[in-house]
């Protein structure tokens, strides 16, 4: 089924047509934008880590590279194996050997301190002051990488101890010497929050087993959620990131491994901050998109009912008028522009209303007066021939033919003289055919017929005297002077909606320049045509059943000729007011 849009309907359709695209391509876009947006800030965040444990990692070098030399220093070896120093020479080297350890603690911006052992005289020089040697804290704390303490003199840090043997011994004090640096949790922090300045982040170092070393003003998701959502990423020496969404804010997790320390770096970043503005910029957009598309309806809507409708409703109008409602009128509801047309419409509706009753009336009483015509007009010579009947048949005798003849004769004229109803049934009218083919067969023997008509159609009106004159024609000029019994066939049956009638007869026929002829003649004016006979029948059945209603010629089957008259099932309405 197609559809039909009106214009405001198909403007409504083209700004959606048009916006959906723009929005779509708008939408794409920003989708793109924002995940180019967020690899790039994956890209930099990860970056800034790897830059930050670098530099931490060669921070950490560096303590390694003023550490270790200690264990060979002149001053430690002097200390270590000169037994047979004086105290004045043993404090001597001590104090210079604390003060090379004090310049080793301050080469970094870190809070630490560096201490030389020496097990094998129970004694250890260290630039804190306040420490004192003590062999099995040595021992709890003695690792050759970096390790996290939690138990150190001020605090939690970072242990590391150097030995010229490269390994754990099995006692400590086999030891000759042995140098440990401590890096307290205080400088990680401020380093986190150097980090930490000018971003959102909240950075945080992590290792599984050890407590968490974060920056001072951390905030943001807990930072064991965010271990807990990381769960063997962490545990591994990878470095990648995740996204995931803590209260329903998303975030963006990196993670970055340092080799030296062989903990995590754990940075989380709010993507709203940076991806906000754009989402928020494109429900800006969406948003604007339905108030022009909501804005458009509106507009359309008023068009509608101040325009379209008005010009809806007058085409309406006409087209009632056009189907024979005369009595249509227009509504008085509008308050524009159309008020006028649609005053001046019904004013004229009701001009041609008055006219058209005045004309229907003169043409129903000029065609009543048409048709009793036509009716009049049938063949007069069919009386004469049946008085010259019974006249022969009174002379010969013959009273039961004479009988028979003035019955079917009062039938025949009680049926043509009724002039007050001009309708009757399928079935009466066929009745009155065979009356007319009865009295034909008491005037020659050898005439034969055959009348078939389903019950179903036998109901059905048709003007009166509508098929005797086509078996009347049938009779005379198709059996007339042929040296064989005739035979007259009517059928009626129902073909694609039409209703077919044929009469045959096995007479003379008629070539085909007779029948084109034939058909030319029935579509002369009355103006310019007596008319009779056919041309009589065809007027008539044009008259109740319209212009689609036919007459064809055609050879019949009998050997004669084959007369179909078609039409439309039902006579016209106006035919049926005349019979009320």
């Amino acid at each position: 089924m197609r559809i039909k849009f009106n214009i405001f309907q198909k403007m409504l359709l083209l700004l959606l047509i048009l916006l959906t695209p723009v929005v779509a391509l708008y939408y794409y876009s920003t989708s793109k934008s924002i995940n180019v947006i967020q690899e790039e800030l994956i890209k930099a965040s990860l970056n800034r880590m790897e830059l930050f444990v670098a530099q931490l990692d060669a921070s950490i070098e560096k303590f390694d590279l003023v550490s270790a030399p200690m264990l060979v220093d002149t001053n430690v070896l002097e200390y270590l194996y000169n037994l047979n120093m004086s105290d004045y020479s043993l404090m001597k080297t001590r104090l210079l050997i604390q003060e090379k350890l004090s310049l080793a603690s301050a080469s970094g911006n870190w809070r630490n301190d560096v201490t030389v052992y020496f097990p094998q005289r129970d004694d250890s020089i260290s630039s804190s002051p306040s420490y004192e040697y003590d062999l099995k804290e040595f021992d709890s704390r003695f690792s050759l990488g970096w390790s996290y303490s939690e138990d150190l003199e001020i605090g939690y840090g970072f242990t590391r101890t150097y030995v010229t043997t490269g390994y754990k011994p099995a006692r400590p004090d086999d030891l000759d010497v042995a140098v440990r640096i401590n890096l307290y949790k205080w400088s990680f922090e401020n380093l986190l929050d150097t980090y930490k300045s000018g971003h959102s982040d909240n950075p945080f170092f992590y290792k599984e087993g050890h407590a968490i070393i974060a920056s001072r003003t951390a905030d943001g998701p807990k930072m064991d959620q965010i271990i807990t959502e990381l769960g063997d990423r962490i545990n591994s020496r990878n470095s990648s990131f995740l996204i995931h969404s803590f209260d329903g804010r998303p975030y963006l997790i990196t993670y970055y491994y340092s080799n030296i320390l062989e903990w995590h770096l754990v940075d989380s970043v709010p993507l709203n901050q940076i991806i906000g503005p754009i989402k928020q910029q494109r429900l800006l957009f969406g948003a604007s998109s339905i108030i022009l598309l909501l804005s458009c309806i509106t507009a359309a809507s008023a068009l509608y009912w101040n325009v379209h409708r008005p010009i809806f409703q007058l085409v309406r109008a006409v087209q009632r008028i056009k189907e024979g409602d005369y009595a249509y009128r227009l509504p008085k509801k509008s308050n524009n522009e159309f008020t006028f047309l649609m005053q001046n419409f019904n004013e004229m509706a009701t001009q041609i209303q008055d006219l058209i009753e005045n004309v229907l009336q003169s043409r129903i009483l000029a065609r009543d007066a048409t048709l009793k015509q036509l009716q009049a007009q049938i063949h007069p010579h069919f009386l004469y021939n049946c008085l010259g009947f019974i006249i022969n048949m009174t002379k010969m005798g013959k009273n039961r033919a004479v009988i028979d003849m003035a019955y079917h004769l009062a039938d025949y004229y009680r049926y043509t003289t009724r002039m007050d109803n001009q309708g009757v049934s399928l079935g009466e009218e066929l009745a009155f055919v065979r009356i007319h083919l009865e009295i034909l067969r008491l005037r020659n023997e050898t005439l034969s017929y055959s009348i078939e008509l389903p019950e179903e159609l036998a109901e059905l009106r048709i003007p009166r005297l509508l098929i005797q004159p086509i078996v009347e024609n049938a009779i005379v000029h198709g059996l007339e002077n042929v040296e064989y019994p005739g035979r007259v066939e009517i059928r009626v049956y129902v073909n694609e909606d039409q209703l077919h009638l044929e009469v045959e007869d096995n007479g003379k026929g008629l070539n085909k320049e007779r029948m084109d002829q034939l058909q030319m003649e029935l579509h002369i004016p009355a103006s310019e045509y007596a008319g009779c006979g056919l041309w009589n029948v065809y007027q008539r059945l044009q008259g109740n059943f319209g212009s689609d209603a036919q007459i064809e010629f055609c050879p019949s089957r009998l050997g004669g000729l084959n007369v179909r008259l078609i039409w439309r099932q039902g006579m016209k309405e106006e035919t049926k007011e005349e019979e009320h």
